[in-house]
């Protein structure tokens, strides 16, 4: 069967589904009371599209005192070309976090899968499934965490593979 440009959109979705149901059992709800959101900014480097801007959101969950899972999506404009040029992408990711010892800033190791989803479906941009390892960085505010992070992801196009950096910044509530 050949590959549709829908099927990387469905693949995701499979997944965040998967992680939903995963969520409805007693122990995941119980995990879920201890549940984190945070905001932020991001930026990308693409291979494809050049320089992105734009926000991202992640839910993150702890499974223990050194690992977390996390359901994010972020929403990167390439718009430097102007309004008419531009293209928007959409990212959502599920990871694994390790956080490491620190003090100050605890660093934190992040892996997982997710999705690059042009949703014009120009044929322009490469969109695909995405597998991602990353490095990132907690500073500790008086109610929330300040976090940092790069997360460089592969993306698993039809007939090709082309790499993004994205440099992600914001708050943990």
């Amino acid at each position: 069967m050949p590959f549709s440009r829908k099927q990387p959109l469905r693949i995701v979705i499979t997944l965040l589904f998967a992680a939903a149901l995963a969520i409805g059992t007693p122990d995941a709800r119980a995990q879920l009371a201890d549940a984190r959101f945070g905001l932020g900014f991001n930026t990308l480097l693409s291979a494809d599209n050049g320089f992105g801007m734009g926000f991202r959101g992640r839910l993150s969950t702890p499974i223990n005192a050194d690992l977390s899972f996390a359901l994010d999506a972020g929403l990167t404009g390439f718009i430097l070309g102007g309004r008419d040029d531009a293209t928007w992408i959409i990212d959502p990711q599920a990871s694994l976090i390790v956080t490491l010892p620190g003090v100050e800033k605890a660093p934190y190791l992040l892996t997982g899968i997710g999705g690059y989803i042009d949703p014009s479906d120009s044929g322009d941009t490469l969109t695909g499934p995405t597998l991602h390892v990353g490095v990132g960085w907690v500073k500790p505010l008086r109610e929330s965490v300040l976090f940092y992070e790069v997360a460089p992801a592969l993306i698993i196009g039809a007939d090709k593979v082309a790499g993004v950096i994205p440099f992600r910044i914001g708050v943990i509530f």
